[in-house]
């Protein structure tokens, strides 16, 4: 077990949700309950945008390769039983484990930055939680340069400690038992 906080919190309670439009809604309440900012502890002010619920909830409608907010909202919102035209990815544990995506970034353990790992997030941020057989949280963070280089989430998903290897590499930019560098994050 690699140990990234002495005293990990409890998980957060996995959301309960029976379609589409009722796992938005989860959405939205973490979202809009953040302010749609999330000031990390590191120095980064990630920006939440509805459409990022796709990424964090692994949400997709086959064929189609991207999805819009602007497109998608009325379906979703009234796509009340069931998930219609809509699928959740990875078994839906992204979808049952957003207050913990939520939680890891607002309260990372460490953040790391340059992961070779991941091709387009700049920054990884990790969370451990008292949980078993996954204890820790992995959020993959980035920066839209032609927006002038605001910082918003790519993905988030729960990970065992084998996994979580992969995702300590690069330079440690942050850590939760270790003062931040002056200015924060890189």
């Amino acid at each position: 077990m690699i140990v990234l906080n002495e005293r990990p919190p409890s998980r957060p309670a996995h959301l309960v949700f029976d379609s589409i439009s009722s796992l938005f809604t989860a959405f939205e309440a973490l979202r809009t309950g953040e302010g749609q900012v999330i000031h990390s502890p590191c120095g980064h002010k990630i920006l939440l945008f509805d459409h990022h619920f796709f990424h964090l909830a692994g949400i997709s409608r086959p064929p189609e390769r991207q999805l819009s907010m602007p497109g998608e909202r009325a379906e979703i919102l009234t796509t009340v039983s069931g998930f219609g035209r809509y699928e959740l990815a990875h078994g839906g544990s992204r979808a049952r484990n957003l207050g913990s995506t939520f939680l890891c970034m607002k309260m990372p353990d460490e953040v790391w930055v340059d992961n070779p790992v991941s091709v387009t997030a700049k920054w990884v941020y990790l969370k451990q939680f008292e949980s078993k057989p996954y204890p820790y949280a992995v959020v993959l963070v980035g920066e839209r340069p032609a927006e002038n280089g605001i910082k918003v989430p790519f993905s988030g998903f729960e990970c065992n400690a084998n996994s979580l290897r992969k995702w300590r590499q690069g330079i440690r930019v942050y850590s939760r038992q270790v003062q931040p560098p002056v200015g924060g994050c890189t």
